[in-house]
């Protein structure tokens, strides 16, 4: 990384997903991470990805521990469009398709306040749009790690550009709006 910018090139069969019925675990993407023991830390990138494979992405994460982990990613999706995902695993995986996004480029934020989390995605990095709030376990002085990645789960790889990455301690004034 350098200059506030990153290129991540995931290979063939990589994602970071375990299965809701308890049937797969994969957990084999590249990635650029920072452990901290911040109480609130924000975490966002313009993120840019060569699509080619279903699922292709790159995300941001929050990882808590070997179980508890969350992506905002910018994935293309079964019906071969761009969409902003997130996944939240508590154990297992959830995974919830958001709206579909035509732009090439998106931004994407993550926000930590103690064991709360919230997801925004944004057109210009300026205003925030909420995708999703949620809790992942965390003791209080604990460190986590945040992070970027890059997946290709049933393509052959991709890449993803990470730019304009920013890590903020700024309190949020209300997490669901992103202000």
């Amino acid at each position: 990384m350098n200059d506030n910018a990153a290129t991540i090139s995931a290979g063939t069969r990589t994602d970071w997903f375990f299965h809701p019925d308890g049937s797969s675990r994969q957990a084999n993407v590249p990635s650029l991470v920072l452990e901290t023991t911040a109480s609130e830390i924000s975490l966002s990138a313009k993120v840019s990805v060569g699509f080619v494979g279903t699922y292709d992405a790159g995300a941001l994460f929050v990882h808590t521990g070997p179980d508890h982990w969350a992506k905002l990613a910018f994935e293309l999706s079964p019906q071969g469009f761009p969409t902003i995902v997130s996944v939240v695993t508590k154990g297992t995986s959830d995974d919830c398709d958001g709206p579909r996004y035509t732009p090439c480029t998106v931004w994407l934020r993550l926000h930590v306040r103690g064991g709360i989390v919230a997801f925004h995605f944004s057109e210009d990095g300026q205003v925030w749009r909420f995708n999703r709030t949620f809790s992942l376990p965390r003791s209080p002085g604990a460190a986590i790690r945040l992070g970027l990645s890059a997946q290709a789960p049933t393509g052959a790889g991709c890449t993803a550009r990470f730019t304009e990455v920013q890590l903020r301690h700024t309190p949020l004034i209300d997490i669901r709006d992103g202000s």
